[in-house]
């Protein structure tokens, strides 16, 4: 597994959604590094991390204890945006003796939402589209702050031209579609064991995404489970569009701002 740690301090895993590429956290663990021991990877089966076998949410967060054991780090803050979300809500549940605390990004969690069948309907429709960039192209867009449609011609064009992390993101684009789009939007968690979770988390959304179906889930879930629902600069990935501002917010939430509340309902780097 392609693994990248940068920076001094607490260890913090950053966690990567659809796309599952270190490089998609460029920006905010450059801004992280200061002040923690960032670390970022390629989830299994993308980009430089080898074949993925099983796609599960469960075997992807044994994933980062594997990381961890590695390199010989007991307790890390995690942060995981989108589908990297759902893997922090399973590290909660399984692992939680690995965590320091942890962030949870606007998690695609469609089961919890009032309107679910017509949510999983659209993302049916993703995945039965044949042509997988098609398919990647009409999700990319779906979770912009302001969605559009964009053309599979325009997709090629960004294929011939992006930069080498945008061709590994496109790359991996048939893994997302075929393999990884299913395990995502079947995942449920375990919302007793999260109620019973002891250390430091919260459900974090971004100003920009009200009402989305990214961002619903965890302001639904918030009160229910007895954690802070955390206002985030921008949208879906603002950590990409703002990082100086995601990364103050995403420090505060790791000190005091991600601690459970005392009453339910509130809402040097390296390569290896």
């Amino acid at each position: 597994m392609h693994v990248e740690i940068r920076g001094d301090g607490p260890p913090l895993v950053l966690v990567p959604g659809g796309g599952g590429d270190a490089g998609m956290y460029a920006a905010l663990a450059g801004e992280l590094a200061p002040r923690f021991t960032v670390i970022t990877y390629d989830r299994r089966g993308n980009s430089r991390s080898g074949p993925a076998g099983d796609v599960s949410i469960a075997a992807q967060a044994e994933d980062v204890v594997t990381i961890l054991d590695e390199h010989e780090i007991g307790e890390a803050y995690v942060f995981g945006n989108s589908g990297g979300a759902l893997i922090a809500l399973e590290l909660l549940v399984e692992h939680e003796e690995r965590l320091l605390g942890a962030v949870v990004h606007e998690p695609p969690l469609l089961t919890v939402l009032p309107d679910a069948a017509e949510q999983r309907a659209f993302f049916d429709g993703v995945m039965a589209e044949k042509n997988h960039l098609v398919a990647f192209w009409r999700f990319g867009a779906s979770t912009m702050d302001r969605p559009t449609k964009v053309p599979a011609r325009l997709g090629a064009l960004m294929l011939r031209f992006a930069p080498q992390g945008m061709r590994r993101l496109v790359g991996n684009a048939e893994h997302l579609i075929r393999r990884e789009m299913p395990a995502f939007l079947d995942y449920e968690p375990d919302l007793e064991a999260l109620s019973r979770v002891t250390v430091p988390w919260c459900f974090a959304v971004g100003e920009a995404s009200e009402g989305r179906f990214y961002s619903r889930p965890a302001r639904l879930l918030a009160p229910r489970l007895g954690v802070q629902c955390r206002e985030f600069p921008g949208g879906h990935t603002a950590y990409q569009q703002v990082p100086v501002e995601f990364a103050a917010r995403l420090e505060d939430c790791l000190g005091t701002g991600s601690r459970r509340d005392s009453t339910r309902g509130a809402d040097a780097d390296r390569q290896r």
